[in-house]
Formats: C-alpha cells, structure tokens, sequence
C-alpha cells in the first residue's frame, strides 16, 4: 500500500507564495517606502489584539480577524516583511498572553498570509492605478484608497483565504476540490465580508487618522464578532445536543460506549471521500450519531429477542421525526440504514448506506493492520450494503488509517 506525502504539495504552495510577495519589488506601480517602526509596532498590537478574537465558524474553526489589520496594511502599500512582521507578532504575543502554543505552525501561517497579501496588493496597483480621493477638511489629510490594491486584497481575504483553508482539509482527496472550495466560500462568506470591510475601512481612513486607525478597526471587527458568534454558539449547541442523544443508547449497556461518535467520525470521511454536498454531509454525520436511538424505545422487545436493525432504524427514525421537523431528512436517513440494500430515494439512499457500513464496521473492529480482516471486513459490507462505490470509498479510507496516509 503507497502512502501519500502531502509535504512537496505543501512546498510548493509556500514557493508560490513567496514568489507572489516577492513582486512588490518587481512590478511598477506600488507604493515603494519604508514603513516606520512606530507604524509596525502599532499595527502588531492591533493584530495580537484581533488574535485573542476570533470570529469562529459555526463548525468551531477560528477564522483570524487579525487578517483585517494584516489587509490593510497591505492595501496602504507596507512592504512584505513589514507586513508578515506585523502578522507574525500579533500571533506571537497573543499567544504569550493566552499560552497557547498547541498550534506553533500558526506562526509561519501568518508570515506567509502577511507577505503573499502585500505581494498581491502589489498585483492590484500595477493591474489598475485608480485611486478613491475624498474631500480635504480643515486640518486633515484626505480620504485616499487605492482600488487596484483594494480590490486585490480584498478578493483574497474574501475568496482565497476560505480556499486554502478547504484545501487543507481535502487530505488528498483532490477530485472534489471544486466543490469544497466553494462551499468554503459559501459558508464563511458572512465573516469574511466582516473582515474584508474592516480591512479597507481601515486603508481608508488611514490617511486622516493615522494612528488612531487602529480603533476605529477594533471595534467594527468586536460588533461582528459579538453578533457571529452568538450565531456558532447556538450551532455548536445544537451539534452538541446531537452528541448528547447518541450516548442514549450507551447507557443501556447494549452497544459499546463512543459507538456513535466513532461511526460519525467514519461517515463523514467516507462521505467526504465520496463528494457529498456540505448539507447532505452535515444531515450525514447527524444520523450517524443517532442511528442507534431506536435502542432506547425498543430495548425490551429486544431483550425477549424481538426487533432487528430494520425495527430499530424504524423506531429511531420516529423518536428523531417526533422530536423536531429540522431533522426530517436525518429521520429518513435512519429510517433506510435499517434496509440498506433497498432503492431508497436518492437524498437518502447514499447517506443511509454509508451510516450501515460505518456501523458494521465499528460493531465489527478489524485489526486494519492485518490484510485477511480487511478482505473480510470487504466481503461483508459488499454482502450487507450491496453498493460498490460505498464499499470501495469504506476500504480506502481503512487503508489510509492503517497507514497513516
């Protein structure tokens, strides 16, 4: 069996990347001036604050809003390693003050954002020298944005980030990389917009305020943060309960403890491996969770030795349809795992079949390691479930865990 290494894919994103920022010394058109300390030093500060706040997505990811002072100092024209200096220490200090140091390759993603943002700045001036100029008040400088920089920036923090972001989370799984780059934008389009106008607010404002720029980002980026996050805690809540109903079953002693969490794990990446849509995936995991719920209202007909899995999947399916409508889809989902085989309707027929491989092979626990389980492990789903494409997407991802790839 070959394992995948990722690391030259990865090698040559970050040779990209340092390509990209390198232009702002090539190309005609940017704005060639050493940043100030002082400048750095203030706008650092602005991006360890922003890091100790994140934006969180609904599924718990941090989306750094420090990414709103790193863009704008990119759009007024800073040089790639003032901006990744600013980047860099904003993470550094924000994680000195919270020490949380779980995730040091933080620190070379800020760099590498920080440089590649001002090299694309650098795109967009040499691409379009318009320039936003507003009226002079007494006193002030003018309101100056440069568009082509603008608009640069701006399309990567709005488009490119999120895609890097589905990107890393493929994990080699390429042929649906299309359609999870767009359901990242999709999905963190809100924050994202939240972030990419703060950014050029900042850049706007800039050369009338100066150094009092800084606050006048903060507090936009903490009203959106305060108003998203209310949002992805009621998500999270909702996952949760989720999670809390599949330990039901548990507690009667009749399937192992974790089962559900185990065989969501599974399905969601086989659903992944197979390219389901975000929401078909999300309605996925959900029934995995709760497959076994019929457990709890069937218990004692199953001790006498009465029910079977199409019974059990019939009585979870009702306790899911009864106790809201908003899972009406994960109740048919659970209702077809009991009889997979069957021509179940298309928005159920695929999930239904990955939840009962998922489920036979957690209740059936191969040595993955050993080939003779793996053979049998596939003979029996192909047996049960009937579909190849499950099958074959279930036995690649047993091979990956086995080997690590």
């Amino acid at each position: 069996m070959r394992v995948h290494d990722h690391r030259p894919v990865w090698a040559l994103g970050l040779l990209f990347a340092l390509a990209i920022g390198g232009l702002w010394w090539l190309l005609p058109g940017g704005i060639q001036r050493v940043t100030p300390a002082l400048a750095v030093l203030l706008f650092a500060s602005a991006a360890a604050i922003t890091e100790l706040l994140p934006i969180r997505h609904r599924r718990g990811d941090p989306i750094p809003a420090a990414v709103a002072v790193i863009g704008a100092a990119a759009i007024i024209g800073m040089s790639p390693v003032a901006v990744a200096l600013i980047a860099g220490l904003g993470w550094s200090v924000a994680r000195l003050f919270d020490r949380d140091l779980r995730e040091p390759h933080g620190l070379l993603l800020r760099l590498v954002s920080g440089w590649t943002l001002s090299g694309i700045a650098a795109i967009g001036a040499w691409a379009s020298s318009a320039r936003f100029v507003g009226a002079v008040s007494d006193g002030f400088r003018a309101a100056e944005l440069a568009l082509g920089p603008t608009v640069a920036v701006s399309a990567a923090i709005t488009l490119g980030i999120p895609a890097v972001w589905a990107v890393g989370r493929l994990g080699g799984r390429w042929r649906f990389v299309g359609r999870r780059v767009r359901e990242a934008i999709a999905t963190t389009w809100l924050i994202s917009l939240a972030i990419t106008s703060t950014a050029v607010l900042g850049a706007l404002v800039h050369p009338v305020l100066g150094h009092w720029t800084l606050p006048t980002m903060l507090l936009p980026l903490l009203a959106a943060r305060i108003g998203l996050d209310r949002y992805a805690i009621a998500s999270r809540a909702y996952d949760q309960t989720i999670r809390a109903m599949s330990r039901l079953p548990e507690h009667l002693g009749t399937i192992e403890r974790g089962h559900g969490v185990r065989v969501a794990n599974l399905a969601h990446d086989v659903g992944l491996e197979l390219g389901l849509d975000a929401g078909t995936l999300a309605d996925l995991e959900h029934a995995a969770h709760l497959h076994e719920l019929g457990r709890v209202a069937v218990e004692r007909d199953e001790s006498r030795g009465g029910g079977g899995r199409r019974v059990l999947a019939t009585a979870g399916a009702s306790v899911i349809a009864e106790a809201t409508s908003s899972l009406d889809r994960v109740a048919r989902i659970v209702a077809a795992h009991g009889e997979p085989s069957l021509a179940h309707p298309t928005d159920v027929r695929v999930a239904a079949r990955i939840v009962a491989a998922c489920c036979e092979v957690d209740q059936y626990a191969p040595d993955l390691r050993r080939s003779g389980q793996r053979d049998e492990l596939v003979v029996r789903l192909v047996r049960d479930i009937g579909d190849l494409d499950v099958v074959s997407a279930v036995a690649r991802i047993m091979d990956r865990r086995a080997f690590g790839s």
